[in-house]
C-alpha cells in the first residue's frame, strides 16, 4: 500500500482503490489532504498491467475456447489486477519523469 511522503500515513486497501480510479493525475492523502505523485515505476508497472487482459485472448487463439471461458478469463485478470496493482503503488511529493 503507499505511504504518504508528507505525513507517512499508510493508506488502506479501499483508499488506494478509490483514488486508483480517478481521472486526476495526481491521488490526495486521506490523512494530511497533500497532493501525492505516482514514483515512475509505479506508472511503468501500471502502464504494463492491463495487457495482461490480452492473455486469455491469445489462448483463445491456441486452444479454441468458447465465449464463455473467453470472457470468464478476463474478468478473472481484471479482479486479480484490482487485488495485486493497489499493492504495487508507490507515491512522492513531486511529479517524476516516466523515463
Amino acid at each position: 500500500m503507499p505511504i504518504c511522503a508528507n505525513c507517512r500515513h499508510r493508506w488502506s486497501f479501499r483508499e488506494t482503490l478509490r483514488a486508483m480510479y480517478t481521472l486526476k493525475p495526481t491521488m490526495t492523502c486521506p490523512n494530511c489532504k497533500q497532493e501525492q505523485h505516482l514514483t515512475s515505476a509505479s506508472r511503468k508497472r501500471g502502464a504494463f498491467m492491463p495487457f495482461l487482459i490480452l492473455i486469455p485472448m491469445l489462448l483463445n487463439v491456441f486452444f479454441e475456447m468458447n465465449w464463455l471461458t473467453l470472457i470468464g478469463g478476463m474478468l478473472l485478470v481484471a479482479v486479480v489486477f484490482n487485488l495485486v496493482y493497489p499493492r504495487l503503488i508507490e507515491v512522492t511529493n513531486e511529479e517524476e519523469p516516466i523515463w
